[in-house]
């Protein structure tokens, strides 16, 4: 029986970055995943869709998509993997007790395994396919779903030309901003998306409906319950965002969090902890939620609804319009702060959204307040300059408080 150093069980990128790093290392890595090809597995996982840019049309998706679905096959293959003596085996994978897995007909007994499998697609498998890795755009569609999922496609689809209806019984996306949600809906339907609260009553029979659900991880025929890993409602219940229930296993990427991008700071700390007991526990970087294209929302931390729910809380706007303050249409800038100004969510909104998120993402890992985040030196844009604006909000205010007001006065008197 073979007893390698680490065996990783799926694609995930995450999973890949630590498994090269113990193979660097001079750790024995075997790589298992099911008889299918990694571009496959990563449209199911999402990451081909999140890493799509802003394309305004045919053209653009075209090259786009092709260069990332090549991009994964260089960074995933067979070869590059054992090129970096990293070993590959391929077929169904199942735990057998809480320290043996069968891959096929072998049975292996790894130090420790990590279970990189991903999460499925929270659209139909067969039409996401066609879609991102044929190029196939659906002339019209109906999607029907209220998660933040539905509204990324819809985005993405809408901007392509397709004639997309949208049908959802409850309000959409309510994870994120209401106001940027709001706003993103009506660009959309603009371009022509129309929303509907049920299913129309008739409808052409050659009509798709996608049906969007939320994404759920892979984990199905592991046998996890004989490796004495807890579930619940069909997740994993994890310790520190990464720790099973047994000792040796742990989960990565979205398999762990199918709901937000992965935290790529956490690989170090993973290594670490898988190889060096390394304890002490890890404290991830909040979730990054990205939807749309241009205009877009870009989303980390706190929502407002979040941010007042615990008391004390500091919301501060500025809005990208250089006439009028008060127009957010064309994208604002949202920052929740604590009673001391320390920074606890961003929400943008408008063009290039996961672009110009980037220095409020350094922000709230640093833990700056609002008056650091105003002294930053932005490079110049309107969604820089909403950013300092609203960063100095709070400080504004202050000058129409009544006792700076009265010191104001206090001193002009000595000239």
């Amino acid at each position: 029986m073979e007893k390698p150093d680490l065996l990783i069980l799926g694609l995930d990128r995450q999973g890949l970055e630590i498994g090269l790093a113990v193979a660097t290392l001079g750790g024995q890595v075997i790589v298992a995943y099911p008889e299918e090809s990694a571009t496959r597995l990563a449209i199911r996982d999402g990451e081909v869709l999140a890493r799509l840019p802003d394309c305004t049309d045919l053209a653009a998706f075209e090259a786009h998509r092709k260069a990332i679905l090549e991009d994964i096959r260089r960074q995933r293959s067979q070869e590059r993997l054992r090129a970096a003596r990293i070993r590959v085996e391929t077929g169904p994978a199942r735990f057998l007790d809480k320290r043996r897995v069968a891959i096929g007909d072998v049975t292996f007994q790894p130090r420790r395994v990590l279970l990189a499998t991903g999460c499925g697609s929270a659209a139909p498998q067969a039409e996401l396919l066609d879609l991102l890795e044929r190029g196939v755009v659906p002339r019209r569609l109906i999607l029907r779903g209220g998660a933040a999922a539905a509204l990324d496609l819809a985005s993405l689809l809408v901007r392509l030309g397709s004639q997309v209806t949208l049908v959802s019984e409850t309000p959409v996306a309510p994870d994120l901003d209401a106001d940027a949600t709001r706003l993103l809906l009506g660009d959309l339907e603009r371009r022509g998306l129309v929303r509907l609260t049920g299913m129309p009553p008739a409808r052409p029979a050659d009509l798709p409906v996608w049906e969007i659900g939320a994404a759920r991880p892979v984990i199905e025929d592991l046998d996890l319950e004989k490796a004495g890993i807890r579930l619940k409602n069909g997740r994993l219940v994890l310790k520190n965002g990464f720790e099973t229930g047994n000792s040796c296993v742990f989960a990565v990427g979205r398999v762990a969090n199918p709901d937000s991008l992965p935290d790529a700071s956490a690989v170090a700390h993973l290594v670490g902890r898988l190889f060096f007991r390394r304890s002490g526990r890890y404290q991830p970087m909040p979730a990054l939620r990205l939807v749309g294209g241009d205009p877009g929302i870009a989303a980390i931390g706190l929502t407002e609804r979040e941010a007042l729910a615990r008391g004390g809380a500091q919301i501060a706007r500025a809005a990208f319009a250089d006439a009028d303050p008060a127009d957010v249409s064309g994208g604002f800038v949202k920052l929740m702060a604590d009673r001391k100004g320390r920074l606890l969510g961003a929400c943008l909104f408008g063009p290039r959204a996961a672009e110009n998120i980037a220095p409020l993402t350094l922000a709230l890992a640093q833990g700056l307040t609002l008056s650091e985040i105003a002294r930053l030196n932005l490079p110049p844009g309107r969604a820089s300059e909403a950013i300092r604006l609203a960063a100095a909000s709070p400080a504004r205010g202050l000058l129409r408080s009544s006792k700076v007001q009265r010191a104001f006065r206090f001193f002009r008197m000595f000239g």
